[in-house]
C-alpha cells in the first residue's frame, strides 16, 4: 500500500510532536527555571533525546492504527505491530542523518535570503541561552515537519539490517 502525502503528513507530525514538546519541556527548564550555564546540561538531554526518546518516539508513531492503515515490522518473513527498541532505533536513525544535511541546506539558503534581503534579527536576544535554545528546537521541528513526508517513502522502502517495514491497510 502506498502512502497519500496526507498520511506521511499524518506520521510526520506523530514523528514530530512528542519530541518537540519534550524538547521545548527541557529547555524551559534546562534554560529558564535552572537557568543553566554550559553546555552539559544540553548535551546529557541530546544524549537522552537521541538514545532514548527518539527511538520511542518512533516506535510510539509506527504503532499507531491510523485510518485504514498501519505500520508492520516484517522479520523473517514474521509481520508484527510491535517494535522492539533496535528496530526503532533503526528508523530513527534514517530519518536523522537524511534529515540533517537537508535541514543545513535549508538553513543556509535561509541564512542567505536574510543577507540578501538585509533582515537582521536583534543581537542581545541571540545571546541568551533560553531564546537560541527554543530557536534551534522550534527550527529541528519545522525542519522535520517540511521534511519528514518526503523522507517516510524512503524510510518504507529501505530493508534494514534483519527486518523491513511495510503499510497494511485496515485499521
Amino acid at each position: 500500500m502506498k502512502l497519500t502525502f496526507r498520511d506521511r503528513l499524518r506520521l510526520a507530525w506523530e514523528l514530530t510532536w512528542p519530541l518537540a514538546l519534550l524538547d521545548l519541556g527541557m529547555v524551559v527548564l534546562i534554560h529558564g527555571a535552572f537557568d543553566a550555564k554550559g553546555e552539559v546540561p544540553d548535551s546529557v538531554w541530546g544524549l537522552i533525546a537521541f538514545f532514548g526518546v527518539s527511538p520511542w518516539v518512533v516506535r510510539r508513531a509506527l504503532q499507531i492504527r491510523y485510518a485504514g492503515w498501519h505500520v508492520v515490522a516484517v522479520a523473517r518473513g514474521v509481520a508484527s505491530e510491535r517494535f522492539d527498541y533496535q528496530q526503532s532505533f533503526k528508523v530513527m536513525w534514517l530519518l536523522a542523518w537524511r534529515s540533517i544535511p537537508l535541514a543545513l541546506v535549508a538553513l543556509l539558503v535561509v541564512s542567505a535570503l536574510f543577507r540578501v534581503t538585509g533582515v537582521k534579527l536583534p543581537q542581545g536576544s541571540l545571546d541568551d541561552p533560553l531564546v537560541n535554545a527554543f530557536g534551534l528546537s522550534m527550527l529541528d521541528t519545522v525542519s522535520s515537519l517540511v521534511l519528514y513526508p518526503f523522507l517516510i517513502p524512503g524510510m518504507l522502502k529501505k530493508r534494514y539490517k534483519g527486518f523491513h517495514l511495510e503499510v497494511r491497510s485496515g485499521s
